[in-house]
């Protein structure tokens, strides 16, 4: 029945652009938390300002921002290729947004990609790239 009801949902979630990239991106958050990392936040805006952060969570000590990117098996271009120039110095700014909102600055931060290439919702393969050039030095 389970299976029956995932089915469901992701057949209507999955009718629009937003409602795939917010499937995966808790298919994302739920594989992080296996891993061990605590989900801070998700889907964090910057206010009044463009841009967008899918996942903010803590790994041990560092502050992880995490840029969840799916495509259908057939794309021809990898989630993690299509992160343009463009979207990362949007990531880059939302980022530093955020961490310029927190009380104390973490030590130790970092940006993460992870890319999810699928058939169904069954059949997927879950890629997590760690700290991806996005900050310079």
């Amino acid at each position: 029945m389970l299976s029956w009801l995932r089915r469901l949902l992701f057949r209507r979630a999955s009718q629009t652009a937003a409602g795939k990239g917010a499937y995966w991106e808790g298919v994302a958050a739920r594989e992080l938390k296996k891993c061990g990392f605590k989900i801070v936040a998700r889907n964090w805006m910057r206010p009044g300002k463009h841009g967008e952060l899918d996942i903010v969570a803590r790994d041990g000590g560092a502050l992880v921002f995490v840029e969840v990117r799916s495509r259908g098996a057939a794309a021809l271009v990898s989630g993690f290729q299509s992160i343009t120039y463009r979207k990362r110095n949007t990531l880059r700014d939302a980022c530093n947004d955020y961490m310029s909102r927190l009380r104390k600055r973490p030590h130790t931060y970092r940006f993460d990609v992870v890319e999810i290439s699928y058939k169904s919702e069954s059949d997927y393969e879950l890629r997590h790239f760690r700290n991806v050039p996005l900050f310079g030095r």
